[in-house]
């Protein structure tokens, strides 16, 4: 369990092609005080619960949106794995990319991983608290960017099978992403059933997962574009993300009846 979502993670597998071939739309689809919490199971057992929420901040007198991504376990699995997990990225109103991210993580009883990372867009570099500088590509986003970066995607001339390929960096590393577009599907929720666009990250089978598609995610397909559940058939059993709650969306969630 030792830092799980760095485990998932590097089990995505790299591309060859970097360039992202689809426009970023203007920001109509979250703003300052959204607040989304999920409940995490494995299998039939609750697990934990994270959130994820939009503030405004500044940083440098530019004024930005703070993303904070909270996650920590409980019941059983707190006392078996103990984790709370901290994630804030700090990302330019307009272009979604971030200006800093700081990762905090705290796992088991001993384990503690924390860093800082400066993004500074016109020398393509990024600055870490742990390992210094590095030069990157343009346009690379942090692990807790991205997800909004998504949100963002103009997905109007998107097909079954088009991918989605983004840069991140993540734990001191550089990280291809690679979502692929797997069509449109109507997810049951305890809050009621929700039409989606569903994505399947290319994930590495044989270290953590079976196959390539054995990570799932689902954003609402309505003006929010909300990542309302997240599936992971692992080796050893599968986790789900599932929304629980929300609060101050830009726009109201479209359910179907």
């Amino acid at each position: 369990m030792r830092n799980f979502l760095l485990f998932i993670f590097t089990s995505i597998i790299q591309f060859t092609a970097f360039s992202q071939t689809f426009n970023i739309l203007p920001n109509s689809y979250f703003k300052n005080g959204e607040l989304i919490s999920y409940v995490l199971r494995y299998g039939f057992i609750t697990g934990g619960q994270a959130t994820i929420e939009v503030k405004d901040s500044s940083l440098d007198m530019r004024n930005l949106f703070q993303l904070i991504a909270i996650a920590k376990t409980t019941g059983i699995a707190d006392k078996l794995f103990h984790v709370r997990d901290e994630y804030e990225s700090f990302i330019n109103k307009e272009s979604g990319l971030p200006d800093l991210a700081i990762q905090n993580v705290k796992e088991g009883k001993t384990y503690k991983y924390y860093n800082e990372a400066r993004y500074y867009r016109k020398n393509n570099l990024i600055v870490s608290s742990k390992s210094g500088e590095h030069k990157v590509k343009d346009s690379i986003l942090d692990i807790l960017s991205a997800f909004y970066y998504v949100r963002r995607v103009d997905f109007s001339k998107i097909k079954e099978g088009d991918s989605i390929k983004l840069i991140t960096f993540f734990s001191d590393d550089i990280f291809p992403l690679e979502l692929r577009y797997k069509g449109k599907e109507t997810i049951r929720t305890k809050l009621g059933k929700i039409k989606c666009l569903k994505f399947a990250p290319v994930v590495d089978p044989g270290r953590v997962f079976k196959s390539r598609d054995d990570m799932l995610i689902w954003y609402t397909d309505d003006a929010n574009r909300i990542p309302i559940k997240i599936i992971f058939e692992l080796k050893i059993g599968h986790l789900t993300v599932e929304m629980r709650s929300y609060s101050k969306l830009r726009n109201n969630i479209e359910f179907t009846k």
